[in-house]
């Protein structure tokens, strides 16, 4: 499984996370909601899969948002993702 890189320093040089680490971040956890998106459909579990589409579409509007997002919010963004992969166990899949 690959693992998001950590908050790196932006290109401008203002010591937060860059929204490249950003979005990897999310990407990986939006690629973790659809594996076990693929899970749910398979065993049936319509519940299941209803609950993670509605977690993976929030997901997605978080990275819509970075485009607007300051250094801050893009750093905060980055930390929140890093770690909800790192809660989903995404590295024992």
């Amino acid at each position: 499984m690959h693992t998001p890189p950590s908050a790196s320093p932006s290109s401008s040089g203002d010591g937060g996370a860059s929204i490249e680490a950003a979005r990897a971040a999310i990407g990986a956890v939006i690629s973790w909601y659809g594996r076990q998106m693929m899970t749910a459909r398979r065993a049936g579990d319509q519940q299941r899969l209803a609950e993670l589409a509605e977690q993976q579409q929030a997901c997605g509007e978080d990275r819509e948002r970075l485009s607007d997002a300051g250094p801050g919010e893009i750093a905060r963004i980055t930390e929140l993702y890093t770690e909800r992969l790192k809660a989903l166990g995404a590295d024992e899949d």
